[in-house]
């Protein structure tokens, strides 16, 4: 712009001067004066040129390549921190009017009281596999797509949910459950999938899981046949999927490095037969001791829902953005520490109850599997004693054997020194 203004203060200098010249008769002096403005402005348009080319490259130089990434801090992600004093004034204001809460908060044992205590501080992530929390992240004000989405990056295959379907209806009932966390849902095409989160997984999963799809299938029978009447055909009937994240997997899972297990089922001759119930299991212990990088989205999915550690969180939001928005909606937790603590109280009572089972079932069975291999030794010895007992009945028979060959020749000995005396 400066030079833009130079030229025309330049130009308009000539057009006076010309005409007073012109006026004077001096041709000449005005050609040689025209000359020389016209000189200045090439001049005047060659520098601005440059100018505007070394600005231009220099704005270049100065711009990224790529938009900037955005890196995500720990406070962006679950909010700004505050202290150890104001996360117990926190606690004790929600719980103010509900002194059994507050109790229940007092007697969590050490390692859950600091999980909920640093959570709350913004230090630490809290787990989703809890039931409240794992239904407020996944069914955000009651919308199925996030939930769709991580059960179809888990299937590998599109999940389009229907509704919601009450637990009510099954015909299992336990009397306490290793079930942190559990959503039964209608797919659009009819089938039904049960979603369950277990803190420890069962004995016996195979049975039990065979259990609880039988279950569906029989609750899906009943619902089609009252709904079709006489119209029923079983070709009405659609797949039944149970899907089962363990946190800490049986015995059976541990002897691989796999930790998504799903179901097959053929047949030998390669007939094709549709069989209704599909089972997964996933080991959330066995992802988390062998996967170190986090390539994949289903990987980064299995990575949300057992992540808390600090650092572990931001690389996983800075890796995955989108799941920045499912961490916005965690941290409302941070503002209602009651229901936190309800859900902490709840789960423990019953996962105290249910070890003290789980560990009589573990000792029972023990002891069986001891009594089981003493009665095996007790067999390997009395038939090593049978042995023996053959063993010494053959060697007294040998000895009875020698005890008469022995007679015999005394009775020839004597018999032929008779003869010898004869002759």
């Amino acid at each position: 712009m400066f030079l833009k203004g130079i030229v025309l203060l330049s130009v308009t200098i000539l057009i006076v001067v010309v005409i007073v010249l012109r006026e004077k008769n001096n041709c000449l002096i005005v050609a040689n004066i025209t000359k020389i403005f016209l000189n200045l402005a090439v001049a005047y348009r060659n520098l601005f040129q440059e100018k505007t080319t070394q600005s231009s490259y220099l704005h270049k130089e100065d711009l990224p390549m790529a938009e900037t990434k955005k890196l995500y801090t720990l406070a962006d992600i679950l909010g700004e921190p505050i202290t150890e004093q104001e996360a117990q004034n926190l606690i004790r204001k929600e719980t103010n009017s509900d002194e059994q809460t507050f109790q229940n908060y007092v007697n969590l044992n050490e390692t859950y009281r600091n999980k909920l205590l640093h959570f709350i501080m913004g230090k630490n992530g809290l787990s989703i596999t809890y039931d409240t929390v794992f239904r407020h992240v996944m069914l955000p004000g009651g919308d199925t797509k996030r939930l769709e989405h991580f059960l179809s990056i888990i299937f590998d295959q599109p999940i389009h949910i229907k509704q919601i379907l009450p637990r009510e209806g099954s015909q299992i009932v336990e009397n306490g459950s290793f079930v942190i966390a559990d959503i039964i849902a209608s797919m659009e095409d009819g089938s039904i999938i049960n979603v369950e989160i277990q803190k420890i997984g069962y004995a016996f999963p195979g049975e039990r899981s065979s259990c609880y799809t039988a279950d569906m299938i029989m609750r899906q029978y009943n619902y089609l046949k009252n709904q079709n009447k006489k119209s029923f055909s079983y070709q009405d009937m659609r797949s039944v999927y149970l899907i089962v994240f363990m946190e800490h997997s049986p015995a059976q899972f541990h002897h691989t490095n796999k930790y998504i297990h799903r179901k097959i089922s053929c047949f030998d001759t390669g007939v094709q037969i549709n069989l209704l119930d599909n089972i997964t299991f996933i080991s959330l212990d066995t992802f988390r001791s062998v996967v170190q990088n986090i390539d994949t989205e289903q990987k980064a999915w299995l990575s949300f829902l057992t992540a808390g550690d600090p650092d572990e969180i931001v690389r996983l939001v800075n890796a995955y953005p989108e799941f920045l928005p499912c961490y916005r909606d965690i941290i409302s937790f941070r503002r209602r520490p009651k229901d936190l603590i309800t859900t902490f109280s709840d789960a423990l009572r019953e996962m105290d109850r249910n070890t003290e089972i789980y560990m009589v079932e573990q000792l029972a069975k023990e002891v069986q599997e001891k009594d089981h291999a003493l009665a095996e030794k007790d067999n390997v010895i009395a038939e090593k004693d049978n042995a023996i007992a053959e063993k010494d009945n053959a060697i007294a028979e040998k000895d009875n054997a020698i005890a008469e060959q022995a007679k015999l020749i005394e009775q020839l000995k004597k018999q032929l020194a008779e003869t010898r005396s004869t002759d």
